[in-house]
């Protein structure tokens, strides 16, 4: 028997994924049993007596085969053509079972007299397909298993006798007996010949150390390499397809360890593409059709990050908009015990730098929802949201399934869960690892019956399986307990069906060590509460050599609303569900008109079709002539990117610096948060130019406008030591031109240094900047953001200046400074005077974003900050005395950890309001006022450093965020008390940190991570509204508000994402940039780019607006570590307005007497400074402009 590897064993101990709670547990009674969705059918009813049991030996078990307690499949369909689903039940150490449907839920089972045998066969995945296109489907049955079992894969023909079922084994026959491990078979017509073809997903255990890094194998030489098999037509010999592996040939080379797949057309060509999840370290797999017979695998493209140990997956429309969007499952607990006990999440954040290095993919341990964007800029566009939807952490799942189960019009999610035995557990791999350094020669029987009882005393993940009910949009709400699901199972392979032809979806469970589960759906049942909701089924009568119609797509509309879905049965894990198709309808009975694209693009249209019925769509009655399929990008833009050598040629480049190798328990880092960009004229010739800010080893640049709209550029001179951040063009010397601020930033240096030192550059009127020695004070922090204001009105331009952090004193604020301009003479001089102003600015915290405004219509501009650990902060200006009025603005309870902040009078009431950035909801932290995230520091262990130590609440507990390996390496003292992974696991916050513990420490909260639309209610009170949901995907930085659409009401644009995160938070990458559309009423429609134009997807920072000689504009998006993003707004102003220096608000007045009322912030949004304009619409008659001293001009519109 072989010997067991250190090697091996790695992946145990580091990278395994965990297990996570599939279903909340609670003590409420159910309701009545009309109202619970599903109900168990027992046996005797059904008369399914199969069971997929396992039995463990020396030679048979979890440690000498990894995929041991993965389960089998099963498939449903209507195998003997009387109009009722039967189901096929894959098994691993026992026969596997036909069972023929007699109707009313009740099933016989054939298989003794069917011919099928899987005696010596570990069976995984199950397909039925009509192979010979004969109108009878055939079995097809995957192998895998250890080394005592036949690989060889199975297929069996049907007899077409439908009173005598029988099935003849003939996958050699047909060059289908693939010996490769395999998982599941996928059929489709991929090279559009009419005839069916195979993609087999293979996950070869013979391969060891399965996470090692190392670099990618793309030539197919690896065994495990899935396979593609071509279809090459009938042998008249014997009247059966021919099948060739074609998969070098067709590009399918990626190798990796495939668990679940699903095909889809993902680009919307016509031609069917195939997605792989694959376990361990190898990356999932996207291939792309190109139409010529061969794939291009293109993940990187679609989608930005993977989930790390992919099991099943679902591609489905899950929101109705048209699109289909993907669904990829992992193992993340959703209990806390089990998220700390789990292998999977142990990996270090230098070993995920090296798996970037090597050519993977970023991967995290959580499910994925891929949310699909469409089609910008040729390319179609994917958002992982899965944290916001609520279906981040189920457990060790297997079977995703998209279906509407409750009729409503929307698809909800049920998930299979559990497996034998929990090999995650960290305490077990640690005894593991002992007894292979022990014994490194050790056999795997004898290490079986040496770990066996520690195995077997550390239990099993029995999780009941999980139902999320769609909530009709992108929110998931977990109603496992109502809908009557809530047994402890190890269900692998799962499928729906309507068994009982009602029109509502049934389940059938593949269950390990259990009887197979019929779950019957009661939605259409006397006396439930879903009873009035309607339906529509679809039987596909498709051509010749794809009787089954597989690969074809359906729209449907109704009631202004849709659903697409795209025909490949196959779906979740091991599984095909029955072919005929389901569409919920709610309340409504009538379909305006159905969409029919078959697979060689030809089209059938069907008008008002009644609900509440079965109709079947024959490919003999479609139109024999091609058309276009829906276009989803045909709506004309309200913005264009300017690409190739239209753009604006930049690129910025981040030194690596790693925070969390000096301070571990940082929730992120903050040295990759820049660049900042300025707008101003740097050589006064009525241009506008811009800089944009550099990082430490690459210094900034100035671009200068020319004529032609092109852009000439040139480093800023002395400025490659500094790690740039905030930026600021203004006339800090009163010589009429613009001067630069540049604030330094980054957290790669210890506090003090030199290039933390902010600067100050003097234009000398034609362009070239001094650094000037002494015009500030010994300003030595990292900063973020600077903007300017005559806020003691005296006629010149005074700074703010946002102290960012001190990595060594995190979360202590650093110092941000309120400098005064005492310029005189020709001589610079700008003096500090926070502490004289206001004493509470000296330290006001963690501060991103800050903005002079006048919130409260006095004519004087006061101060909002934003920043982490905090609530947006308001500062009133008391003729030139800052004021602290933060505790009663009606936000004080808002903390959060806010990035940028930008202004309008976006209600269009007489007063500013205010859009403020957050983390947003895609973060597995939620919070709320009673259940805050909270940060606490103090020197625990007394060793003169500050630890600071972050909790979140999980299932109503506070905990620490960090693993036990994370925070006993900052606070060693804890070893003692929390001597296993056990100990600490079972731990709270109160039980590691008891109160007394930390009464004088730092501490601070977050309770509210939307983003927001901040209304003015006058009077120094404001009211927190949430921006929609498209809005809260990912951290949201830049922003800018003017009228995009020209209706006359402020919209705005937003930009962001954040790469500086743990490995355990993962990226936030979900945001491509939103235009939200303003209704003038402080409402929000939340605009897709695919059709507004509006696209900016990366690590995207600042954004600023320019305009052009000829009065069009220019948005600017910087991102950090990539390319400057450079985008077209469609719509120009009729007439732009050049602003003095001290212009600070304007009036409009429109020709229907309406008045708007508007500010000119020297910066906003985030580390931002815009062109400075007043841009006049054309239904504005007449401008009043205001200037700091509360002067006024006013200018006559040419638009009248």
């Amino acid at each position: 028997m072989k010997n067991l590897s250190y090697n091996r064993f790695i992946y145990y101990l580091f990278f395994v994924a965990g297990i996570m709670t599939a279903c909340r547990h609670s003590d409420q009674n159910r309701e009545s049993l009309n109202n619970v969705l599903f109900r168990s059918v027992p046996p005797g009813e059904s008369e399914i007596k199969f069971r997929n049991q396992l039995q463990e030996t020396d030679s048979a078990n979890s440690i000498f085969y990894e995929y041991y307690y993965n389960g089998s499949g099963l498939a449903i369909g209507d195998l003997n053509n009387d109009g009722l689903s039967d189901i096929v039940f894959g098994a691993n150490m026992t026969q596997c079972r036909v069972y023929l449907n007699k109707g009313n839920l009740s099933f016989t089972d054939i298989t003794g007299e069917s011919g099928i045998n899987t005696s010596g066969k570990w069976i995984t995945g199950v397909s039925l397909v009509d192979i010979n296109s004969d109108g009878w489907l055939d079995i097809y049955l995957c192998a895998a298993g250890n080394i005592n079992y036949d690989y060889h894969n199975l297929l069996y023909i049907s007899s077409g006798d439908g009173d005598n079922l029988t099935f003849t084994e003939c996958a050699a026959k047909v060059g289908l007996d693939d010996d490769g491990y395999s998982t599941q078979a996928l059929f489709l017509d991929y090279d559009r010949d009419g005839d069916l073809d195979m993609y087999l997903v293979t996950a070869a255990m013979t391969i060891p150390n399965k996470n090692a890094i190392r670099l990618r194998k793309n030539d197919g030489s690896m065994i495990n390499t899935d396979r593609l098999y071509r279809n090459d037509g009938i042998d008249a010999a014997n009247n059966l397809p021919v099948f060739r592996n074609v998969s070098k040939q067709a590009g399918i080379t990626w190798d990796g360890f495939g668990l679940g797949a699903a095909v889809c057309d993902i680009n919307r060509d016509g031609w069917p593409d195939i997605f792989v999840g694959n376990d361990y370290i190898s990356n999932d797999l996207l291939y792309v059709n190109q139409g010529d017979g061969t794939f291009r695998e293109m993940v990187k493209d679609y989608l930005g990050y993977l989930s790390n140990s992919t099991m099943g997956v679902d591609i489905s429309d899950f929101n109705n908009d048209g699109l289909i969007d993907i669904f990829a499952l992992d193992m993340q607990p959703e209990d806390y015990f089990r998220k700390r006990i789990m292998a999977g999440n142990m990996r270090t954040y230098n070993r995920y730098l090296n798996e970037l290095k090597a050519g993977y993919s970023p991967q995290y341990v959580r499910n994925m929802l891929y949310l699909n964007n469409g089609e910008i800029e040729g390319q179609y566009r994917f958002s992982e949201i899965g944290q916001m939807a609520g279906i981040f952490e189920t457990d060790w799942s297997w079977a995703p399934l998209f279906a509407d189960f409750d009729n409503d019009g929307y698809k909800d999610l049920f998930i299979g869960n559990g497996i034998g035995h929990d090999m995650t557990n960290m305490d077990f791999s640690t005894l593991w690892l002992t007894k292979i350094k022990e014994s490194p020669k050790i056999e795997f029987s004898v290490l079986y019956r040496l770990l066996k009882n520690d195995l077997d005393k550390r239990g099993n993940v029995k999780k009941p399986n999980v139902v999320f009910r769609n909530s009709g949009g992108l929110i998931f709400e977990n109603l496992t307990i109502e809908w009557g699901l809530d047994q402890p199972l190890y269900s692998t392979g799962s499928a729906f069906a309507d068994l009982d032809n009602d029109g509502d979806l049934d389940l059938v469970l593949n269950n390990i060590n259990d009887l197979a589960a019929v779950y019957e759906n009661r939605t259409i049942h006397p006396g439930s509460s879903d009873q009035g909701k309607h339906f529509l089924l679809v039987h596909l009568s498709g051509d010749s050599l794809n009787k089954g119609g597989i690969g074809a797509k359906i729209n449907i509309f109704y009631n202004s609303r849709q659903q697409y879905y795209e025909h490949f049965p196959v779906r979740g894990f091991q599984a095909m569900v029955d072919p005929k198709i389901h569409f919920g309808l709610g309340e409504t009975t009538m379909i305006d008109s159905l969409h029919i694209w078959w697979p060689d693009g030809k089209e059938q249209v069907l008008n008002n079709i009644s609900a509440d019925q079965l109709i079947t769509l024959s490919y003999s009655k479609t139109l024999f002539k091609t058309k276009p399929e829906i276009n989803t990008n045909s709506v004309d833009k309200l913005f264009s990117s300017l690409r190739g050598n239209t753009t604006i040629g930049y690129a910025h480049k981040e030194k690596l610096f790693i925070d969390f190798d000096f301070q571990p328990l940082l929730p992120h880092q903050y040295s990759q948060e820049g660049p900042g960009i300025a707008v101003g004229d740097v050589n006064s010739d009525g241009l506008d130019d811009f800089f944009i800010g550099g990082s430490t080893g690459y210094s900034g640049s100035i671009f200068v406008q020319g004529r032609t709209g092109s852009f000439s550029s040139h480093a800023l001179p002395g400025n490659n030591n500094y790690e740039d951040m905030g930026a600021l063009f203004f006339d800090a010397d009163r010589d009429d031109d613009d001067d630069l601020y540049v604030v330094s930033g980054g957290s790669g240096l210890p506090p003090g240094m030199p290039f933390y030192a902010d600067r100050l550059y003097i234009n000398n009127g034609s362009g070239e900047f001094e650094l000037s020695e002494n015009a500030l004070p010994d300003i030595r922090v990292c900063g973020s953001m600077v903007t300017a204001c005559d806020f003691d009105r005296d006629g010149d331009l005074d700074l703010f200046v946002c102290g960012r952090v001190d990595l060594e004193k995190y979360p202590m604020p650093p110092l941000s400074y309120l400098l005064r301009n005492d310029s005189k003479g020709g001589v610079v001089k700008f003096t500090d005077v926070t502490s004289q102003v206001c004493p509470d600015l000296v330290r006001p915290g963690l501060i991103a974003a800050a903005l002079w405004t006048d919130f409260n219509n006095d004519g004087w501009s006061d101060l909002i900050l934003a920043g982490e650990w905090m609530p947006l902060s308001f500062y009133k200006n008391e003729q030139g005395k800052l004021i602290n009025i933060s505790s009663n603005t009606g936000l004080a309870n808002y903390t959060g950890w806010w990035n940028s902040l930008t202004a309008a009078d976006f209600d269009k009431d007489g007063d500013i309001d205010y859009v403020a950035g957050n983390l947003g909801l895609n973060t597995q932290y939620k919070v709320s006022h009673d259940q805050p995230m909270r940060i606490i520091a103090r020197d625990f262990d007394r060793n003169g450093s500050l630890d600071p130590v972050c909790s979140y609440y999980v299932q109503g507990k506070s905990h620490p965020i960090y693993q036990r390996n994370q925070l006993l390496a900052q606070i060693p003292s804890l070893k003692n008390r929390f001597k296993t992974y056990d100990d600490y696991a079972r731990a709270s916050f109160d039980d590691i940190f008891p109160e007394d513990s930390y009464k004088d420490a730092y501490i601070r909260d977050a309770r509210f991570f939307e983003s927001a639309y901040i209304e003015n209610l006058g009077g120094g009170s404001f009211k927190m509204n949430s921006l929609p949901l498209e809005a809260q995907t990912a951290p949201l930085f830049g922003m800018l508000s003017d009228d995009y659409d020209s209706d006359g009401n402020p919209d705005i644009l937003i930009v962001g994402n954040s790469y500086s995160t743990t490995v355990s938070d993962g990226r936030y990458d979900a945001s491509i940039g939103l235009f939200l559309a303003g209704n003038g009423k402080g409402g929000f429609y939340p605009v897709p780019g695919r059709e507004s134009g509006f696209f900016a997807d990366g690590d995207a920072k600042a954004m600023a607006e320019l305009v052009l000689e000829d009065g069009s504009s220019l948005i600017l998006v910087a991102r950090n570590s990539d390319s400057l993003k450079v985008i077209k707004p469609v719509h120009r102003s009729t007439q732009i307005i050049k602003l003095k220096s001290d212009d600070v608000s304007a009036e409009l007045i429109y020709n229907t007497g309406e008045k708007e009322y508007r500010e000119f912030c020297y910066a906003s949004g985030y580390l931002s400074q815009s062109s400075r304009v007043c841009k006049v619409p054309e239904e504005v008659v007449s401008v009043r402009i205001t200037n700091y001293k509360g002067e006024k001009r006013e200018i006559s519109s040419g638009n009248k």
